[in-house]
C-alpha cells in the first residue's frame, strides 16, 4: 500500500483485512446514502457524518496501535539481546509469624 492510489481490489482486500474498519465504512456509506431515511436536513446529516467519522478515526487508530504492538513484539522476539521473562513461579514471601 505504498502511495495513495489503490485499485478497487486492494481497497476490498484492505477492508477484508480490517473488519472493524469495514464496519465503520459501511456505517458511513449508509449515512451518505441516507439508508435509514432519517436524515432530512443538512444539520442532521452533518451531525451523523461527523460522529461516523469520529468512530472511524477511533477504529483506525486502534487498528494502527494493535499492529504497532504486534510489530514491536515481533522485533523483541527476534532480538537476541532481549531476555524474555517467563511466568513468575513464586507466590511471594511466606510470613515467618504464625
Amino acid at each position: 500500500m505504498a502511495g495513495r492510489d489503490m485499485s478497487d481490489e486492494a481497497v476490498v482486500g484492505f477492508l477484508r483485512a480490517h473488519p472493524e474498519l469495514r464496519e465503520r465504512f459501511v456505517s458511513i456509506a449508509a449515512a451518505v446514502e441516507n439508508a435509514d431515511g432519517d436524515l432530512k436536513e443538512a444539520d442532521a446529516a452533518e451531525e451523523r457524518l461527523v460522529e461516523e467519522m469520529r468512530d472511524f478515526g477511533r477504529a483506525a487508530l486502534q487498528s494502527w496501535a494493535d499492529r504497532r504492538v504486534e510489530a514491536t513484539e515481533r522485533e523483541m522476539r527476534q532480538d537476541p539481546l532481549v531476555r524474555h521473562q517467563g511466568k513468575k513461579k513464586s507466590v511471594g514471601i511466606r510470613s515467618s509469624a504464625t
